[in-house]
């Protein structure tokens, strides 16, 4: 990953997990020239899959955690791809 990317991830106080292992029989990422796909990301945490419905206990706060892990898996995903 470029410096330049660590270096604001770090400024951001963000940890970048390791990359999630496929939970399925799927290949996670797949590069075609500069180009990287990545595909089966999710919520998901060392502690679980985070789930749930908008108004059925699951509040704003929480969707924007969970998109926030998800993301990350997807940074992550994308790091151990171009390493």
């Amino acid at each position: 990953m470029s410096g330049a990317i660590e270096a604001r991830l770090k400024e951001l106080g963000v940890v970048l997990p390791d990359a999630p292992v496929p939970a399925a029989n799927y290949v996670p990422t797949v590069r075609t020239g500069n180009l990287l796909f990545i595909s089966g990301q999710v919520s998901k945490t060392s502690d679980g899959l985070i789930t749930g419905k908008l108004g059925g206990g699951f509040s704003v706060e929480d969707a924007q955690a969970a998109a926030r892990v998800c993301a990350l898996n997807l940074i992550a995903q994308a790091k151990a791809a171009c390493d």
